[in-house]
């Protein structure tokens, strides 16, 4: 069986949110997407697709969506420059009682939005 989950948002809210309350990187991002995307000239693009990837993970299915922290699912970046999810703690747990057992996320951006899509085989 296929789970999809997509989530859309707006760069400029991510912005605010950086910019206005500092702990909200740390409360969303790992230190390793923080890096990355602060390598970028404009950070907020990236970490607006980061934030609807993982909001498109917890969308998959409703028991994915409770109790997750969002540092626990990190986008990473593969050897062949492909997006990946990396899923720790609570995340981790919760994909193996779904039997989640492969995923592939697919991360966009345009000028005023970042999408993703999560795309996932259960059972």
């Amino acid at each position: 069986m296929l789970l999809v989950g997509v989530d859309i948002t707006e760069i400029s809210r991510i912005e605010r949110a950086a910019t206005r309350t500092p702990r909200f990187l740390k409360r969303v991002y790992t230190e390793s997407e923080l890096s990355y995307c602060y390598s970028k000239k404009n950070p907020y693009p990236s970490l607006a697709a980061r934030w609807a990837a993982k909001e498109a993970f917890r969308k998959l299915h409703p028991r994915l969506s409770s109790q997750v922290r969002f540092t626990e699912v990190e986008v990473d970046i593969g050897p062949d420059g492909k997006p990946k999810l990396n899923l720790y703690g609570r995340a981790l747990k919760k994909a193996g009682e779904v039997e989640l057992k492969e995923m592939d996320v697919s991360l966009s951006h345009a000028r005023e939005s970042a999408i993703a899509v999560v795309i996932a085989r259960i059972g």
